[in-house]
């Protein structure tokens, strides 16, 4: 698409650059505008679109462009020349918009006055280079990013398209919102989709900040539901809800509506309702004729399905060479190898009938005949697990596919070369990686984003490049990037601690049911962090994460009955979810059920040290330093076991290492007394200096210096630095 619309706006880009002269402004928007029409290179096209977006004109585009609409419809039926009209007041008016700055650039074209011809021409341009600049419309993750929808089909009109339909995809239950054209391609007839992005400026039209919308459903109740009495594309994103929440008559008047409101692809949704037995307008042997009305229309898709229903006999008789000869038909105005893979797919769905695993791999074969890069994706996958031979064939696959420039082939290779293959094809995995990342691909964006933030595969450590990568991946709805993006709002690390913030993107991964993020939420309930404290309604949450299976939030109603928050104190119960946590494998469960049944001693006089112990080495088998510690102190102290300080002091070594600040104590505490072990001067500083450095206390590391520096550190000043250390924990 780059390289199409280029094609008939080449001319406007070998005018000379114009000399007007940048005026002034209190308004950022305006200035850069005077910039861009003088010397577009100056200025970076996403600085632009954030500044239009900061703007008061961005809350006036709607009313900017019907302001346009009616100016151009007076010219056009005579009743204005373009002379009368005011293009200053009209393009500010519209200053992201295309077709305001082309139809001034030819009305002073007309007139011959270059110089303002080449002002709009310019930010003309910068505009549609600009959209295009940084995706590339093919996919979701890399949709252009717009104003309104009318801009995209300004952008498709001026490189050729013809627009056949458009449908909207909602992304992420609802939290995001994209629109799809299906399209003929003006230079091979074929016909594809593409993306665009305007959540952006939705956010700002609303009024809530970005990209938390879809929490409030407002993308939908806001947007989709009002534009649903006009517009086609509106009415059957309505249907599509409908029928996703089970509301399966609803959806198929909706379905209907739009289909009489002008909507092709309404009519593959109404044909898929009708197969999968919800329809009841169509019968089973009807459900062909809304692909066959699909397919007049111009989407092949419908010829697609067509074949699949006739090969297979569903609702209609099976007739094989008519399912070949639709297929060899779609497959004529679609990309190489397109048609066979959806067939593949079609094949290999149990949505309809059983899966044909025979067909699936034929139809795959032939798609990947033609290099169609997710069908060599696809088989690749089929070779994953198998012996040595079908290894190579996995890498041989997947490497066809990524260097069809395939974003998720290119991920999957590249991780498997970092991760999997020899060390020496690091590099050549990190530049599969980035290509992926370049491509918006969000769990590349993920992946290149822990690469920097730990500075992995001999790359540079970046925490900024890695903020940056992980915040683009959870805008593209990546669910552990959008956890990641919660948990560095929430501990400060990278970025200022911002508890609302974390609340937000916890809700927005939340809403797709990631139960990390769940559990999230209900930490921040307990703790009121960035909402009202409430231990019910954390409660709640946890129980409902816990069912589901997660091991944190288990953890954490254990700890709830233990504590009686929120909830009447049972320790029964909380032994119980501890249990389920650890388990489920949660080490700090395993830590927590070891004291919990050494306090249990305490309380009720009955002895638990079994039990807790053998916790404490489950933990400690995971080298989890709480574990060794507390398995230490048993030892040292003969609870439930023999006294054994030769063990005790190993243990606590190992903890030490660890960053245990008590156990780097108790070791300074057994050389400097002699109590565990032989007394060592020296061996008492270093874990004291140890100590010191794991707890971050300063005044205690100063101390310690002007010791060691005076070369005067005695037993007596020792001891006193551990007691000393020892209240600060």
């Amino acid at each position: 698409m780059k390289k199409l619309l280029l094609i008939p706006i080449a001319l406007l880009f070998s005018a000379c650059t114009s000399q007007t002269v940048i005026e002034t402004s209190t308004d950022p928007l305006s200035t850069l505008t005077a910039q861009v029409a003088q010397i577009p290179n100056s200025v970076l096209y996403e600085t632009y679109w954030r500044h239009y977006l900061e703007s008061p004109q961005s809350l006036k585009t709607l009313e900017a462009q019907q302001r346009y609409q009616g100016e151009m419809a007076a010219i056009e039926s005579g009743q204005k020349t373009c002379t009368e009209v005011n293009w200053q007041e009209i393009t500010q008016l519209n200053s992201i918009s295309l077709l305001p700055h082309l139809s001034a650039t030819e009305c002073y074209e007309s007139t011959g006055n270059n110089t303002q011809a080449n002002h709009h021409q310019n930010i003309f341009n910068f505009i549609a280079t600009g959209v295009l600049s940084t995706r590339r419309g093919d996919a979701f993750y890399s949709a252009y990013e717009i104003a309104s929808w009318g801009d995209a089909e300004d952008l498709l009109g001026l490189s050729g398209y013809e627009v056949i339909d458009s449908y909207f995809e909602f992304a992420a239950s609802r939290n995001g919102l994209y629109k799809i054209y299906n399209v003929r391609d003006p230079e091979n007839s074929k016909v594809r989709k593409i993306y665009f992005d305007n959540t952006r400026f939705l956010h700002r039209l609303l009024e809530i900040k970005y990209p938390f919308a879809g929490l409030s459903d407002a993308l939908y109740k806001k947007i989709i539901q009002p534009m649903a009495e006009t517009d086609y594309a509106a009415r059957h994103a309505i249907g599509q809800v409908q029928e996703a929440e089970g509301q399966f008559l609803q959806a198929e008047q909706s379905y209907l509506e739009a289909i009489g409101m002008g909507s092709i692809s309404a009519s593959i949704s109404l044909g898929n309702l009708c197969l999968a037995g919800k329809s009841t307008k169509f019968t089973l042997n009807e459900c062909a004729q809304l692909f066959v009305a699909a397919a007049d229309q111009g989407l092949q898709e419908a010829k697609v399905i067509l074949a699949y229903i006739t090969q297979i006999g569903l609702g209609i008789e099976t007739d094989t060479p008519l399912a070949k000869q639709l297929l060899a038909s779609a497959a004529q105005a679609m990309n190489s190898g397109e048609a066979e893979y959806i067939m593949a797919l079609l094949l290999s769905s149990f949505q309809y009938s059983e899966s044909r695993e025979e067909q699936v791999q034929h139809y795959l074969q032939a798609s990947a005949n033609h290099d169609y890069a997710p069908a060599l994706f696809e088989l690749a996958g089929f070779h994953l697990q198998g012996p040595s031979a079908q290894q190579d064939a996995f890498k041989r696959l997947l490497r066809r596919a990524a260097e069809q420039n395939f974003p998720p082939a290119q991920f999957y290779y590249g991780k498997y070369l970092l991760e999997v293959a020899d060390e020496n094809l690091s590099e050549e995995g990190m530049y599969y990686l980035q290509q992926a990342a370049e491509a918006g691909f969000p769990m590349a964006l993920h992946l290149r984003g822990k690469i920097a933030e730990n500075g992995l595969y001999q790359q540079r450590q970046d925490s900024q490049s890695a903020l940056r990568d992980f915040e683009a991946a959870a805008l593209r709805w990546h669910l552990p990037a959008q956890f990641r993006m919660g948990t560095l709002n929430t501990t400060g690390k990278i970025l200022p601690t911002n508890h609302e913030l974390a609340y937000g993107w916890y809700a927005l991964c939340a809403k797709v049911n990631h139960l990390d993020c769940i559990t999230s939420l209900g930490y921040a309930s307990a703790k009121g962090a960035g909402v009202e404290q409430d231990y019910q309604r954390a409660l709640k949450i946890y129980q409902y994460a816990a069912q589901q299976g997660s091991a944190r939030a288990s953890f954490n109603l254990g700890l709830l009955y233990q504590h009686g928050l929120g909830v009447e104190r049972n320790l029964q119960q909380a032994i119980g979810y501890l249990k389920q946590a650890a388990e489920a494998g949660s080490v700090d469960a395993m830590n927590a059920l070891g004291l919990l049944f050494l306090s249990l001693g305490e309380e009720t006089g009955e002895q638990n040290y079994t039990d807790a112990l053998t916790w404490f080495e489950h933990a400690s088998k995971r080298n989890s330093m709480y574990g060794l510690f507390n398995q230490g102190r048993m030892y040292e102290q003969g609870l439930g076991v023999s006294k054994d300080q030769e063990l005790a002091l190993e243990l606590y070594k190992s903890a030490s290492e660890l960053g245990h600040t008590g156990a780097s104590l108790k070791l300074a505490r057994a050389y400097s007394s002699g109590d565990l072990t032989n007394y060592n001067l020296k061996k008492a500083l270093h874990f004291l200096k140890l100590a010191s450095e794991q707890s971050g206390n300063s005044t205690i590391k100063r101390t310690l210096q002007r010791c060691q520096e005076s070369q005067s550190c005695n037993e007596l000043e020792i001891g006193e630095l551990v007691s000393l250390l020892s209240k600060t924990e």
